[in-house]
């Protein structure tokens, strides 16, 4: 891996004598300093705390061959906590080697069509993601997108592969049932100040299920997202809608569905806010709306640990949230801010019909921070989170009894180039 990476170095470094490429290269590294007590905020009786340590730098370059022509690279360096072993090919906690600690996790071209300023992008690029960051879990997928600009705004077709498990039963008949597949058209207009977003989109995952005869599970989608400013008031919003069948053994058909808005003000150097969010819950799918992990209105639920059940992400799930806001610019280097927020859970009965764990749970959080510009590119930041959870009932923690407060502090210095 150091050979290879040497080697894209080189390549990057001479591709403007060699090839005429420009490159363009951005990206941030940070270093930051935690503590953690009641990491999964549901101990109790004898939460464990402690502190850690990690670190990330991540770059995006972009290779423009022409003014037409991109190639666009994003890759990251050691994204993990500092650990133990501090010697060159020690081995990680999972095993892995710290010294090839690389990903490159976006590659793809975009060229632009000079007769009708159609751009096509074709690789692995950014998906699962969609107008505001609610019910955003940003991740890379392989995908071919078109983006025709038009008078009402740009439209987007886009073609995702999410699984391709045909072309290893090619002796099959019918083997593409093994596959999985996404459609989605959307498109980006004004309706006076406010930008609205919205988006249909259809996935098969045929893949769910390795039986030619399935469909596995179908999924149509509706998100309709929106935002503007009138004056010195902003907002966002957004709902999104999906409907899930399924052939899995045991599993039934159901809808979930998410709403969220946003509204603030700025009052001279300061600003404040509202936020409100609801994520559905369907007895039959034993299953809610997950908020997504790129949403993290604050700084211990989702942004450390899931919150209302999650199989998948950490994040919000199947909550009904309120939280207000505000933040306040000592100076042009110095700001502070503070959000309070309550929660309570939309679970209920599982797809069996008992009880959901969450069903009945509520809970609180109080965050503030500062942030320290101590250069254009360099900032200085400290975050605190402090909370509960409470659930309906004993005996539902590990260790029996209702869960302690929980705590994460940390403070952070970051380098944006």
């Amino acid at each position: 891996m150091k050979k290879f990476l040497l080697a894209f170095l080189c390549v990057l470094l001479t591709a403007g004598f060699a090839f005429a490429v420009d490159v363009d290269m951005k990206g941030m590294y940070y270093a930051r300093g935690s503590y953690i007590d009641n990491d999964s905020g549901l101990s109790s009786n004898d939460t464990a705390d402690y502190f850690y340590f990690d670190h990330e730098l991540d770059i995006t370059t972009r290779l423009l061959v022409t003014d037409k022509t991109r190639v666009i690279v994003n890759f990251e360096i050691h994204d993990e906590n500092w650990i133990q072993g501090n010697h060159d090919g020690w081995p990680h906690q999972d095993g892995a080697d710290l010294d090839d600690n690389i990903e490159f996790k976006r590659v793809f071209s975009s060229h632009t069509f000079d007769a009708y300023g159609t751009v096509l992008d074709l690789g692995l690029m950014t998906g699962g993601a969609w107008a505001t960051s609610f019910g955003d879990t940003a991740n890379g997928r392989y995908r071919v997108k078109i983006q025709q600009p038009t008078e009402l705004g740009p439209i987007f077709a886009i073609y995702e592969k999410n699984a391709e498990l045909g072309a290893t039963n090619a002796n099959l008949k019918d083997s593409e049932k093994d596959d999985g597949n996404a459609y989605y058209l959307a498109m980006v207009t004004k309706l006076g100040p406010v930008n609205l977003m919205p988006l249909l989109g259809y996935v098969d995952a045929s893949n769910a299920v390795l039986d030619q005869g399935s469909d596995g599970i179908q999924q149509a989608l509706f998100l309709l997202g929106a935002n503007g400013t009138f004056g010195d008031i902003g907002f966002e919003a957004e709902f999104d809608y999906f409907d899930v069948s399924t052939d899995v053994v045991g599993a039934d058909d159901y809808n979930k569905w998410g709403l969220y808005g946003n509204v603030w003000m700025n009052i001279g150097a300061g600003k404040v806010g509202l936020l409100a969010a609801y994520g559905s819950w369907d007895n039959d799918g034993g299953a809610g709306y997950g908020f997504g992990e790129d949403f993290t209105p604050t700084v211990f639920g989702a942004d450390w640990t899931q919150i209302g059940g999650s199989p998948t992400w950490s994040e919000w799930y199947a909550v009904a949230m309120g939280q207000i806001y505000g933040s306040l610019a000592l100076s042009e280097e110095l700001s502070i801010w503070g959000k309070g927020l309550y929660w309570e859970s939309t679970a209920d009965e599982n797809a069996d019909g008992t009880d959901n764990f969450w069903k009945d749970s509520d809970g609180y959080e109080i965050n503030a921070g500062l942030d320290w510009k101590l250069t254009d590119q360099v900032t200085y930041s400290i975050a605190s989170g402090f909370g509960k959870i409470s659930l309906d009932g004993d005996g539902k923690t590990a260790n029996g009894g209702s869960p302690d407060s929980y705590a994460r502090v940390y403070h952070k210095f970051q380098i944006d180039f």
